[in-house]
């Protein structure tokens, strides 16, 4: 059963990101998500409640892939390295960026900053510095990267570091 779950999972995943090429996200109907997918609505009922937590699950997943194979955690790597990192895995994801950005859904990707520093840092039980760096974390990125990531991550980093206490 849990191979069957995570197969529909991975499909809606798939389908919704391939629409969102074309639509925007208001404009996709979950019949139309699940055809794409070729799963029923049930699948999809079975697993969400909106199109909107297919994408976060599937960000929480790509951001727990990063956290687990790298060295970044923001608790303990220097700032400067924590910045390139963050950086650098950012614009390996750049295509699925730009989607969400295109389909105004950055927020989406600002909810994941927010849950990833406070995951990160949660046995500290300082939530306002968790949220206030998560902010001019994401902040920094998404002015990088509207920008078109001219500079290198550890160019970034360097240049921002002294900025960030």
């Amino acid at each position: 059963m849990a191979e069957t779950l995570s197969y529909a999972k991975t499909e809606l995943t798939k389908a919704l990101l391939s629409l969102l090429k074309k639509k925007k996200l208001h404009e996709i109907t979950i019949s139309e998500l699940c055809n794409k997918a070729g799963l029923s609505r049930l699948s999809y009922y079975r697993n969400y409640d909106s199109m909107e937590e297919i994408i976060r699950e599937h960000l929480s997943g790509i951001t727990d892939a990063f956290l687990t194979s790298s060295s970044a955690n923001f608790r303990t790597t220097p700032r400067e390295e924590f910045i390139a990192l963050l950086f650098e895995h950012m614009y390996s994801i750049k295509d699925l960026v730009s989607l969400l950005i295109r389909n105004d859904l950055s927020y989406l990707l600002k909810e994941e900053f927010d849950s990833a520093f406070m995951r990160s840092v949660s046995i500290y039980n300082d939530p306002y510095r968790c949220y206030v760096a998560s902010g001019a974390y994401f902040n920094l990125f998404y002015y990088w990267f509207i920008n078109g990531c001219k500079e290198k991550p550890s160019e970034v980093s360097w240049m921002l570091d002294g900025f960030l206490v």
